[in-house]
């Protein structure tokens, strides 16, 4: 039996050493630019439902109170306060709205700030390229009776807000082009989330409360903006009933 000299059994071994530096080499980068970028998906998820949960909140807010207090059938407020730290003056559409502001005793350290006193602790709301957007339903019979704020049916912090360079935003994306011309919520899905049933209560009433938010990539990985926009939208919604809303009363 032959037997292999030592001389060669060594230059195999430092061959295959080096073999597994170079795979080493090339396999961690991929490693890292995978775990990179769960960990982007991590934070995107996280402020998701952070921003879902306000929507929640909001809607919460919202279905426990009248849309009519301030000016009998039509829901708009008689005189408009844009605060949310005057528990004086309320305004259905703002106050709702304000949930999505931060907490005074937390972030606000402005007392002139009109948009303070929230729950918002998780994501920062940028009035410039962020939205609110409200709207109410009046149901009978199944089907859309009256749709509020007149005249569009829906009402958008962007318009009444500090920023007035920036109105409706919902409108755009976070690169600033138009890719919408109305909210979510439409009449058309409305009335296809009613449906038909006999089983549903005639006359009812909701509120739906959309968000639009752009969230900014923590990591910003060069690799990453390629293929994903920076920043990117974030759209979440709730639809709750607005006992308040029922046509319990004569509407125009």
């Amino acid at each position: 039996m032959m037997k292999i000299p030592q001389s060669v059994i060594k230059h195999f071994r430092h061959a295959s050493k080096g073999q597994s530096f170079v795979e080493l080499a090339l396999i961690v980068p991929i490693l890292l630019i995978i775990l990179m970028g769960l960990v982007e998906v991590a934070f995107f998820m996280g402020r998701y439902l952070d921003v879902l949960d306000l929507t929640r909140e909001a809607a919460r807010f919202a279905s426990g109170r009248s849309p009519y207090l301030n000016n009998g059938a039509d829901p708009r407020p008689a005189s408009a306060d844009y605060n949310c730290s005057t528990p004086d003056n309320f305004d259905f559409y703002y106050d709702t709205a304000c949930i999505f502001s931060p907490p005074e005793t937390q972030v606000c350290r402005d007392a002139s700030n009109p948009f303070c006193n929230g729950f918002n602790s998780f994501i920062t709301f940028n009035q410039a390229t962020d939205d609110v957007v409200i709207s109410v339903f009046t149901i009978e019979t199944q089907v859309i009776k009256n749709r509020w704020p007149a005249p569009n049916g829906w009402w958008a912090l962007s318009n009444v807000d500090t920023d007035a360079g920036h109105s409706d935003n919902f409108k755009r994306n976070c690169q600033g082009d138009v890719v919408r011309t109305e909210p979510y919520y439409t009449n058309t899905l409305v009335n296809n989330l009613l449906g038909t049933s006999a089983s549903v209560t005639p006359k009812k009433g909701y509120v739906a409360v959309e968000v639009y938010y752009c969230y900014e990539q923590v990591l910003n990985l060069p690799f990453f903006t390629d293929f994903v926009p920076n920043p990117m939208q974030i759209h979440a919604y709730t639809f709750m009933p607005l006992p308040a809303a029922q046509p319990t009363r004569v509407s125009p």
